[in-house]
């Protein structure tokens, strides 16, 4: 599972990187981005694919992608943190602890 997990925090990584890419001249970059982004999706749909349990790799993606563009946001582009968008990432992670418990 561990190797299903890395993969997809690699996909996120390059899809952060591919959205920072974009926002700069979306024109510009779009065909530069195109590799990166045929790359994040097949990671993605590769775990998907192969992993044990789908449910718990699925909700594994959504923790690390909201969790990344969270940081991403704030780090990034100084965009403000409410109460709602720290509760949502706790409620997610719970969601995937409470995945691993048998």
């Amino acid at each position: 599972m561990t190797l299903y997990i890395l993969a997809v925090i690699a996909a996120a990584c390059v899809q952060l990187g591919v959205v920072y890419l974009l926002r700069g001249n979306f024109a510009y970059g779009f065909p530069y981005a195109i590799p990166f982004i045929f790359i994040s999706q097949f990671l993605f749909l590769w775990s998907y694919a192969n992993a044990p349990k789908f449910t718990i790799i699925w909700f594994t993606t959504t923790a690390v992608t909201s969790g990344l563009a969270f940081i991403a946001g704030y780090f990034l582009w100084q965009e403000h943190i409410s109460y709602w968008n720290i509760l949502g990432i706790v409620l997610i992670l719970s969601g995937m602890i409470l995945l691993q418990v048998r």
